[in-house]
């Protein structure tokens, strides 16, 4: 037996790796985007590294090179990538040289000419982002380069460039085709305002569609505000490259369910357990005798089974009810078994409502779980009983929505943003901020059905904005509710209050 086991140890590493295959299977079906890394060549034998951050699926698709500040590298650039690429563009970055002009202006051209041959760029559709010296770099290639330009180009944070001394007051000289969009930082004292504004004003005594955005309080990276510019600017540029489908392309995710991925492994592990259960009942046949087994054994095995049994029971009884359908039945059961004592008060406020016809049990107890953990254990701030039940608790924005499952996902995306902020109105500017960061405000968008929709498809009009941004509020634990002009409101302790804007709610204002 002994022997047997080992000519089929090579099936327990199989099912091993079948296993870890599978799950990196299954995990990578869940990313939304293609990384490729690539290196091209420039002339005189240099290689640079770039990459390109893809949505799913992959096919041709408007392109936007981002150009890092001074301090930065192409390995800072993800979440600047994943920003852009979730809006339905192919990002782009690369590693280039930033202490001497004319290796950078290889390394671009080189960048351009490797992009023109890949089938995943769509033809003259390029956006070009610069942020600080990205933005010196990418203005000077084309006033060096004037048969190389993108489509639109954005300059976050810039300032004068030696070359444009050469122009003067001159016009008509400046050959600059892409629209260009100016972003600036109110207090940013490396490039300031002064130089943009004179930028800008060249650039229009030339002919070049110029729009400009200054955004107060805020120094050279913008913070914090930073990612929710760069969302903006992306918006910008998705809209003015593919003018017939302005609105962000999110990618489409068709993942394999878990169980079929490791279904390979189940059936090798399978196998093996057969194959050793009939060595084992031949070894015992070859044997002399039969072993008895001892009292204390046999207590055993019985005490082991009682034990499995009680478990098995009281998984099912946690797992099974909570997918099934709000009724008085599975209310009894909630409140005898799925209940804690703390919660109970809190359960009784919701189960009493009509709103749960057809909504899974499940729904209603992480609406009580999570709005009881989150006030009375998590929040730096004191939310006063009526208030947290009607303002917190209900998942109820406005009358008639029947997607109430949102709970969950919006505060594992928002609670980490505001864990620790002290008060409400802190932590509502923390939420604004993300929100706008991950949602498009678009004002024709059509009305959606709920906030479950709203968060998976990432677009909203203004009015579902409102709804949306309620929600978000409520899940970590800020009391929030429509006005009558259904603007989102909250409470700080006292009074209610208008909530926070994001720094811009549309890429439109860019233009005004």
């Amino acid at each position: 037996m002994a022997t047997a086991f080992k000519e089929r140890r090579w099936l327990a590493v199989a099912t091993l790796l079948a296993f870890l295959v599978g799950a990196m299977f299954w995990a990578k079906s869940r990313d939304s985007f293609q990384r490729i890394e690539f290196t091209f060549h420039v002339p005189g034998g240099e290689s640079v590294k770039g990459v390109a951050l893809l949505p799913k699926p992959i096919r041709p698709r408007p392109t936007v090179i981002f150009l890092h500040g001074w301090t930065d590298t192409l390995m800072k650039d993800g979440e600047d990538l994943q920003q852009l690429a979730e809006l339905g563009v192919g990002a782009v970055s690369l590693e280039y040289n930033q202490t001497n002009e004319q290796a950078f202006d290889r390394e671009f051209a080189a960048l351009n000419n490797y992009l023109a041959n890949q089938s995943w760029a769509m033809r003259n559709a390029t956006a070009w982002i610069g942020f600080s010296w990205g933005a010196q770099r990418s203005l000077g290639f084309i006033l060096k380069h004037p048969d190389t330009q993108p489509q639109v180009l954005v300059r976050i944070s810039g300032g004068w460039i030696a070359d444009l001394n050469q122009f003067g007051g001159e016009t008509n000289n400046l050959v600059l085709q892409a629209p260009v969009l100016l972003v600036q930082g109110e207090k940013d004292t490396l490039f300031p305002v002064a130089d943009v504004q004179r930028l800008a004003a060249l650039l229009r005594s030339n002919g070049v569609s110029v729009s400009s955005k200054i955004l107060l309080n805020r120094g050279h990276g913008l913070e914090p505000e930073w990612l929710l510019v760069i969302r903006l600017v992306g918006e910008y540029c998705k809209a003015k490259l593919t003018p017939d489908h302005p609105l962000p392309d999110v990618p489409v995710l068709q993942p394999f369910p878990f169980w079929l991925c490791e279904l390979p492994a189940v059936v090798l592990a399978a196998w093996w357990l057969w194959l050793r259960k009939r060595d084992r009942r031949r070894a015992r046949l070859t044997e002399p005798g039969d072993a008895k087994l001892t009292g204390f054994e046999a207590g055993l095995r019985i005490t082991a089974a009682v034990l499995a049994v009680v478990a098995i029971a009281d998984t099912a009884l946690h797992l099974v009810p909570p997918h099934l359908k709000v009724s008085d039945r599975t209310l009894e059961i909630a409140r005898r078994y799925l209940v804690s004592p703390k919660c109970s008060e809190d359960f009784e406020t919701l189960a009493d409502r009509p709103i749960w016809q057809g909504q899974r049990l499940k729904t209603l107890l992480e609406h009580v779980e999570l709005a009881n953990y989150t006030v009375n254990e998590l929040v730096n701030w004191k939310v006063d009983d009526d208030v947290y039940r009607k303002f917190v608790l209900t998942p109820l924005i406005v009358g008639g929505d029947t997607e109430l499952n949102w709970r969950r996902e919006l505060w594992e995306n928002f609670y980490p943003r505001i864990r620790h902020e002290n008060t409400t109105a802190s932590a509502a500017k923390g939420v604004v901020r993300f929100l706008r960061e991950r949602v498009t405000i678009a004002p024709d968008y059509p009305k959606q059905p709920g906030v479950e929709t709203m968060w998976r498809r990432q677009i909203v009009n203004q009015e579902d904005f409102e709804v949306i941004y309620t929600a978000a509020l409520r899940s970590v634990g800020v009391p929030a509710r429509l006005n009558a002009a259904n603007r989102t409101e909250f409470w700080d302790g006292k009074n209610w209050q208008t909530a926070p804007r994001p720094v811009l709610e549309t890429c439109q204002e860019f233009e005004k």
